[in-house]
């Protein structure tokens, strides 16, 4: 289902008309993601390494070179990417917005994830100079550090996560054109996106239904009036009729 189906799901359910009410399509949106959320990490908080592909999203982020970290110097090359990495939803104590990196070709990039802090120091050494090494600033932005030459003259990686905001996730989706394997930024070309609404929202068919009921009992426990039986633009639950 897409977004915009599960919204009008919820609506049909509480018998809502679009020119007679007072909940909003953005309030049950904000809900949707939310009770995702907090699905996902009751269902697979203890199991990171099970996640269903159907609540994956894959985005693209562009690296640029940088001299130093906070001020100190690393070892070799090192890389930060242009944007910020969306939220993830925590899984197992993890970060579940970087599950997977990727180069653009799609091959599997052996990662170190370490703290920030360790970001200056890891590497000095022969046998661990070859390796690439990541971290997550407060800002959300993503630095690659290593002195293999070959690993850290990429250019865009592709990041697979789960997302807090399913939108947030869209908005940096990897857009593939012509046929030399170049890529878009999102600065440098302006390309029409479809409605976020209408794609396909990241959750396991199972869920949905779960997701939908719940949001209906918050809604229903929100309005707690009886029905709107007018119909007259007026939201008067009262059931009276003058």
């Amino acid at each position: 289902m897409t977004k915009r189906n599960i919204i009008y799901t919820v609506m049909e359910k509480l018998k809502i008309e679009s020119d007679d009410n007072d909940i909003s399509s953005d309030l049950i949106s904000s809900m949707i993601d939310s009770t995702r959320a907090m699905l996902v990490k009751q269902f697979y908080s203890e199991k990171g390494w099970n996640i269903p592909v159907e609540i994956k999203q894959e985005i693209c982020l562009a690296l640029t070179p940088v001299d130093n970290v906070n001020g100190a110097s690393c070892f070799g090359s090192t890389s930060r990417s242009v944007e910020s990495l969306p939220k993830g939803i925590s899984l197992k104590g993890v970060d579940g917005g970087m599950l997977r990196v990727k180069t653009y070709d799609r091959k599997n990039i052996q990662l170190n994830i370490v703290p920030m802090e360790r970001i200056p120091f890891v590497g000095q050494d022969q046998f661990t100079s070859g390796l690439l090494y990541c971290a997550i600033d407060i800002d959300r932005k993503i630095y690659f550090a290593s002195g293999n030459r070959k690993l850290m003259g990429l250019e865009v990686v592709k990041v697979d996560g789960v997302y807090e905001s399913p939108e947030d996730a869209f908005n940096m989706r990897c857009i593939e054109y012509g046929s030399t394997g170049n890529y878009n930024t999102r600065t440098n070309i302006e390309i029409v996106q479809p409605d976020n609404w209408d794609e396909e929202y990241p959750m396991e068919l199972s869920m949905q239904d779960i997701v939908i009921e719940t949001i209906m009992k918050s809604l229903l426990q929100t309005i707690a009036l009886p029905a709107d039986i007018t119909n007259d633009s007026t939201n008067d639950r009262s059931g009276k009729r003058e």
